[in-house]
């Protein structure tokens, strides 16, 4: 358990757990929960939780302060989730809230990013990595390098730089005809170092003007000076399939642990491949993600010889199996 969290849990009546909590919250998760709304969305949030001109970032931060102290309050119980780092704990439940916000508010950027996703996973000369936390993306050279210094860029001057970038770089052809690896390349040119994926996802809706009527205009089918094509009706197929994954695994998760279990441990797609690997092939969850999702202890640091691809160490049989070992 991370040390700030001890004289919360140990506190000897209600009336100093309260003076606790409130430390807690307001110079620790506050300010966390309003970095990660700014980057992921653009929304800011004043240090009292006020945005009198958007309510959906009242409402988020809010919520999302909800459920630290949800999580808090469950740790006296046995089967509560052991916060080892109660920033990086904040921090995720900040992302996760605004990737459900983006899932519900937005599809259109939704299946954008799904779409940027999978071509810098495809693309011989892009990449995307985790670093510090942090889903990192840029030239294949950056990968495993930090962030940026442009990553922290606020939403005010984005644009007016994305207008810069655009008359820079497009300013004899509609940057919405171009490929969209070429205007991923030239923004990666322009900024000089790796971006999170986010900030990469509202440059890139900005650019292509991305509105919720047209997603078909995200669709590229001339990839000249990149050697990237795909067909139209599998990309899309895979950008549902990776939505519908992702909603899945939400629904899983709120399920008793039997139900849980017995559906995450006898899923097998079309292809034989079981619900781990497709949640995390897919970059749906990490592997402490995952573990905490069906309430087992990860087995290690990493991926031993002995682990599955889920990165669950297996007895033998199907995936299922690693209960008996990683509980």
């Amino acid at each position: 358990m991370d040390n700030v969290l001890l004289p919360y849990l140990t506190a000897n009546d209600e009336g100093q757990r309260q003076q606790y909590l409130h430390e807690l919250l307001t110079p620790r998760a506050g300010p966390l929960v309003r970095g990660v709304l700014l980057r992921k969305l653009g929304f800011y949030v004043s240090a009292q939780g006020v945005n009198e001109n958007n309510e959906d970032a009242e409402d988020l931060y809010q919520n999302v302060l909800t459920r630290v102290v949800e999580g808090l309050n469950q740790l006296q119980s046995p089967a509560a989730v052991d916060i080892q780092n109660f920033e990086l704990y904040v921090s995720r439940l900040a992302a996760n809230s605004c990737t459900d916000f983006l899932r519900a508010k937005s599809p259109a950027r939704t299946r954008l990013k799904y779409r940027l996703r999978d071509l810098l996973k495809r693309h011989k000369d892009l990449a995307i990595w985790r670093h510090d936390g942090e889903t990192l993306c840029g030239f294949a050279a950056w990968k495993n390098s930090g962030k940026h210094v442009f990553s922290d860029e606020s939403s005010p001057d984005l644009e007016i730089q994305l207008d810069s970038f655009r008359s820079l770089y497009f300013s004899d052809e509609d940057i919405r005809r171009a490929p969209v690896t070429q205007i991923m390349a030239e923004l990666f040119d322009w900024m000089a170092g790796p971006v999170e994926i986010d900030l990469l996802v509202r440059m890139m809706a900005y650019l292509l003007d991305v509105k919720e009527t047209q997603i078909t205009s995200l669709e590229d089918h001339s990839a000249a000076n990149y050697e990237y094509t795909a067909s139209k009706h599998t990309a899309e197929a895979h950008l549902v399939a990776n939505e519908l994954l992702a909603c899945l695994w939400q629904i899983l998760i709120q399920l008793p642990a039997e139900q849980r279990d017995a559906f995450a441990f006898g899923f097998a797609d079309e292809a034989g491949q079981d619900l781990f690997t497709a949640l995390l092939a897919a970059e749906i969850v990490n592997w402490d993600e995952l573990a905490r999702g069906m309430d087992r202890t990860r087995c290690g640091t990493g991926p031993p010889s002995s682990v599955h691809a889920n990165g669950y160490a297996r007895s033998g049989g199907r995936t299922g199996s690693f209960t008996q070992q990683c509980t």
